[in-house]
């Protein structure tokens, strides 16, 4: 910058010179010999040197007066303690605790399908009917063999009390009408399986088999029944972190897609660590009145797991490393003159958060750091401070 200022006064006195002496430069161009304009070329060229050995004295005189000319000029602050929360974000996914494929429990052709896709149902209500392979008509055979049963084992029952016929053929006639009572009940549990009821309140997702096709247990979907109330998160936390993410701790999720996020506390933990990725499962509840939240969303839940009230808070970018993997950090010493001292001190680093670094060990509270030139300055080197 003085060289550049220099070289300004410089053209500026030969621009002077030359106005001046225009009239004697024209004359000497235009009759001047080859002589005599190498002479006056020389003689310019003298007047140039010693113009730029006076700058030279003035800017040395210049630099003599300046107050700053040894100090490199930099900016500080002041560690403070501060409440610090740290907190950790892991990938979840929306669930519900109510959401079921039906299948039948007997095989047969669907013959009935009462709902359609988006109906509200409410508990217990009829879905869908599956043949039920001639079970109706075994039924009322033996509705009518037991009431036939029924009247002989009266009748015997009646002899019997009045002392007459054998014992044999009141326990015959019992063992026959209570037989055929069970095998009633037996059978119309099994016709109960052919009939699909909604296993709580919900919203019918999807049907998914046709009226006419063959169904078969376990193997033939037959509707996607949901409720949309009872929403949680499910995540899998690394192992590492079982001791701070707990139950009941509070707990925020962000649901990017909807650019939603809800605060809950955690309602469960599991008790299992997962060998295969050594995590462990919690579930956050959601509150989904508006039903804007859908299974399987991918979401953010983000836990606090470290809280320091009296922490020592420095900008990440004003802590160094050496060769060794030693951090360390600028304290400002107060020296003559209004003038500091860097001194190099190394520090020991806590957690990490928002492009700021925890220091645990290295400084206190009221310490001056150095901030702006730390990557000029070097060890006991003179500052000034130029906070504004």
């Amino acid at each position: 910058m003085k060289k550049m200022f220099s070289l300004l006064i410089l053209v500026f006195v030969l621009h002077s010179c030359a106005d001046s002496k225009s009239e004697s430069i024209e004359t000497i161009l235009s009759s001047g010999t080859l002589e005599t304009l190498q002479e006056e070329k020389i003689v310019y060229r003298n007047k140039i040197e010693q113009l730029e050995q006076d700058l030279a004295l003035i800017d040395a005189a210049i630099n003599e007066k300046d107050p700053n000319k040894n100090f490199l000029l930099v900016t500080s602050t002041d560690m403070q303690t501060t409440v610090f929360n740290h907190y950790v974000t892991f990938q979840g996914t929306i669930k519900s605790h109510k959401n079921l494929v039906l299948y039948p429990e007997v095989p047969g052709l669907l013959r009935k399908v009462y709902v359609k896709e988006g109906q509200q149902v409410k508990k217990g209500a009829l879905l869908a009917v599956v043949s039920d392979g001639g079970l109706n008509n075994q039924l009322e055979q033996l509705k009518l063999q037991t009431a036939l049963a029924k009247t002989t084992f009266e009748r015997q029952e009646r002899l019997w009390n009045q002392k007459i016929g054998s014992e044999i053929q009141f326990l015959e006639a019992k063992t026959r009408f209570k037989s055929l009572q069970k095998s009633i009940e037996q059978m119309q549990a099994q016709l109960a399986k052919t009939r699909i009821y909604a296993p709580f309140s919900g919203v019918i997702d999807d049907v998914i088999s046709e009226i006419g096709s063959n169904v078969n247990p376990g193997r033939d979907p037959i509707i996607r029944i949901i409720n949309l109330d009872a929403m949680y998160v499910t995540s899998e936390i690394p192992e590492k972190h079982i001791v701070n993410v707990t139950k009941n701790k509070e707990a925020a999720v962000n649901v990017p897609v909807l650019g939603i996020t809800q605060t809950a506390k955690i309602g469960q933990v599991g008790s299992f660590i997962n060998p295969n990725n050594r995590s462990f499962r919690v579930e956050v509840p959601l509150d989904n009145a508006e039903g804007q939240f859908k299974p399987n969303m991918t979401v953010e839940v983000t836990v606090s797991d470290y809280i320091n009230e009296e922490a020592l808070m420095i900008s990440t970018k004003n802590v160094l490393e050496n060769s060794e993997g030693r951090f360390y950090v600028y304290k400002l010493v107060p020296s003559k003159n209004d003038a500091f001292k860097a001194v190099k001190t190394f520090v020991t680093l806590g957690k990490f958060s928002d492009h700021k670094t925890e220091i645990i060990e290295g400084l206190k509270n009221g310490d001056h750091i150095l901030e702006e030139g730390i990557r000029l300055v070097k060890d006991q080197q003179l500052v000034r401070i130029i906070n504004n």
